[in-house]
C-alpha cells in the first residue's frame, strides 16, 4: 500500500460496503447498475456493491446488480481488463459496443469536425451515451447507479457533467492512490492496480490522465493539498496564481517534488478552470464525505502533506 495502512483500508471498506447497503434498504432499492471500464474506479465500486449486497442478502433483503461494460472506440485491453475483474469477483459482465451508433450520430456530423475542442467534445459524448445505457437500464431494473468519481478527478475538475456520473458517490472523497489501497485489499486484479490512470475516452493519445495534467495524481493531490493549506480557494478565480506569496508557495512545492514549476502552475490552473464544475455539487448522495470518519487527514493539513510527500519520494 502506499498510502492508506492495512487498518485504514479495512475500516474505509467496511464503512462504504454497511453505508451502502443502509442506503439501499432504507430507500427501498433492490437493484444496483455499474459501468465496468476496466479502470480502477468503478473496480472498487464493483467490489464495493457486490459486498452490500451480500451483507443484505445476510439480513434477508435482495439486492440485484447489473454491471456493464459499454465500449465505444474502446481500447481491446479495457474489454480484456473488465472480464479478468469479473472473473476474479465473480460476476456477470454484459458487454455491449456502441461505437456504431456514436459514429453515426447526427450530433456529431454537424459541428464537431471544425471544433478546437473536438477531442473533449468528442470524450464527453461518450460519456453521456454511457450513461443513458447505465441509467435505462435502472430505470427498466428500479435501481439506481452508482457513481465511480474520486477526490483526485473532482479536484482536476476530471468528469463529464451529466455524463460520468450517478446517483450515489461513495469514493468521491478518496484520492486516486487511497482507492487503489483499497483495490490492494477487495481483491482488485493487478493488471488494473498497476494500469495507469485514465478515461479510454480518446481526448489524448493513451488515454492517460498523466498527459493531460503532466504528472501523476500521486503528486497533483500533494500540489493541491500544498496550495489549499496556503489560502488557496480551488472553487475561486484563476487570478489567485498571481498572487506573490502563492507564487512562492508553487516555486517551493516544484522543488519538493521534482517538477519544473510550470507543470505546477498548470495543474493549478487546472482544478481553477473547472471550479464551475464543483461550486454547485451534483444533487447526489454522497455516503462516505467525512476524511476524519474515515480516519484519513483532511487536504491543506500536514499530516496529509506528510504521508503523499513521502509515497511521491518513495516512487521517484
Amino acid at each position: 500500500m502506499k498510502i492508506l495502512t492495512l487498518n485504514q483500508a479495512s475500516l474505509i471498506t467496511k464503512l462504504a460496503v454497511t453505508k451502502l447497503a443502509q442506503y439501499l434498504k432504507k430507500n427501498g432499492l433492490h437493484h444496483i447498475v455499474l459501468g465496468i471500464s476496466g479502470g480502477l474506479d468503478s473496480a472498487v465500486m464493483a467490489a464495493i456493491g457486490l459486498r452490500a449486497i451480500k451483507l443484505l442478502k445476510t439480513q434477508g433483503y435482495e439486492c440485484g446488480y447489473t454491471f456493464d461494460f459499454i465500449g465505444i472506440e474502446s481500447n481491446p485491453n479495457d474489454l480484456k481488463k473488465a472480464r479478468i475483474l469479473a472473473q476474479e469477483l465473480g460476476f456477470e459482465l454484459n458487454e455491449y459496443d456502441y461505437t456504431d451508433w456514436y459514429r453515426q450520430s447526427p450530433i456529431r456530423q454537424n459541428e464537431h469536425h471544425n471544433s478546437p475542442r473536438l477531442r473533449v467534445a468528442n470524450g464527453n459524448l461518450k460519456c453521456r451515451i454511457r450513461l443513458l445505457h447505465l441509467y435505462d437500464r435502472a430505470q427498466l431494473l428500479g435501481g439506481i447507479v452508482l457513481d465511480t468519481d474520486d477526490l483526485s478527478e473532482l479536484l482536476m475538475g476530471f468528469w463529464t457533467k451529466h455524463g460520468d456520473v450517478g446517483d450515489v458517490k461513495v469514493i468521491q472523497y478518496l484520492t486516486k492512490e487511497e482507492v487503489r489501497d483499497l483495490g490492494e485489499i477487495l481483491d482488485i486484479p493487478a493488471v488494473i492496480l498497476e494500469s495507469a490512470p485514465g478515461d479510454g475516452l480518446g481526448v489524448t493519445d493513451t488515454n492517460q490522465a498523466k498527459d493531460q495534467l503532466k504528472m501523476d495524481y500521486l503528486k497533483t493531490d500533494y500540489v493541491m493539498s500544498r496550495l489549499i493549506g496556503s489560502g488557496l480557494d480551488y472553487n475561486g478565480e484563476t487570478s489567485q496564481l498571481s498572487s506573490h506569496f502563492l507564487v512562492g508557495v508553487i516555486n517551493q512545492i516544484a522543488s519538493e517534488i521534482h517538477e519544473p514549476t510550470e507543470n505546477v502552475f498548470h495543474v493549478a490552473r487546472q482544478s481553477l478552470k473547472t471550479a464551475f464544475k464543483r461550486k454547485y455539487g451534483d444533487d447526489v448522495a454522497i455516503l462516505l464525505e467525512d476524511r476524519k470518519e474515515m480516519g484519513l487527514p483532511e487536504l491543506g493539513y500536514l499530516s496529509f502533506n506528510e504521508i503523499y510527500l513521502e509515497a511521491i519520494t518513495r516512487s521517484n
